[in-house]
């Protein structure tokens, strides 16, 4: 009977979690108002980055984030993958490996990228993958 109370109380305990994450993120979002790309764009410099790495991060964090009264959550470069969106490393890893991919960009040798052990904002993952070589031959382009 005393496992019975413990599953119990821990399904308690993650149902309270899940939902305080929910409305602090909810908050956060109706604070920022409705996304905007372009504000996002902005604040890295895009002669210099690659545009479609960094509206894909953007498209791939609002996708994980979900979505708050409807809208999307207004993703902007300075967030934090820790504090702000408290995302499990493996899932920001997915992140990674899946954009990676999308658009042939090498995931070797990446302790040589200058961001490398210190991507813990949405800006510094752009610039990780913007830093990173490209797949020798690939043309990979996104959908």
């Amino acid at each position: 009977m005393i496992y019975l109370y413990i599953f119990i109380g821990v399904g308690l305990f993650i149902t309270t979690e899940m939902m305080i994450n929910h409305y602090r993120m909810r908050n956060i979002a109706r604070s920022r108002g409705k996304p905007d790309i372009c504000t996002y764009a902005r604040s890295f410099d895009y002669r210099n980055t690659d545009t479609k790495i960094m509206r894909e991060v953007y498209t791939s964090i609002q996708e994980w984030a979900g979505k708050y009264d409807g809208i999307p959550f207004p993703v902007q470069s300075n967030d934090s993958f820790d504090a702000l969106y408290r995302m499990d490393p493996d899932d920001l890893d997915d992140i990674y490996f899946e954009i990676a991919d999308k658009f042939g960009i090498s995931t070797e040798e990446a302790e040589k990228n200058p961001y490398f052990d210190r991507v813990e904002t949405v800006r510094e993952l752009v610039l990780f993958l913007d830093s990173q070589p490209k797949l020798e031959g690939s043309t990979a382009q996104p959908a």
